[in-house]
């Protein structure tokens, strides 16, 4: 006489965790939209920004001069010390280090 019998309503706790699955699937979803809308964003602004650097015109006074006519007039002690120091390969590092310290930035947003 004092048994109690608990019911559960499978078919209704069944059908709150599909819609609650359905939910989540549709949240991840525009969680996943609005982060790539942000990727989308960041691209097309720094697009602009090289199309606007590349627009620029180059200042006339740079276009008459290189680095290899300036250390050509410098004389041979320059020369020498130019080719024994190997600053050509020494300006090549450096650049590759500072593009790569710059794509690094842009990559990871700073952060890293």
């Amino acid at each position: 006489m004092g048994t109690i019998v608990m019911m559960r309503a499978g078919w209704l706790s069944d059908l709150t965790d599909w819609i609650k699955e359905q939910i989540q699937r549709v949240w991840d979803a525009f969680e996943a939209f609005v982060m790539d809308m942000v990727i989308y964003a960041l691209e097309q602004g720094l697009e602009l920004v090289a199309l606007a650097f590349e627009a620029l015109p180059v200042p006339s006074f740079l276009t008459n001069y290189s680095v290899g006519s300036l250390l050509a007039n410098a004389g041979p002690e320059i020369g020498w010390a130019v080719q024994t120091f190997k600053i050509g390969e020494c300006c090549a590092m450096f650049a590759a280090a500072l593009a790569f310290r710059i794509s690094r930035k842009i990559l990871t947003f700073g952060k890293w």
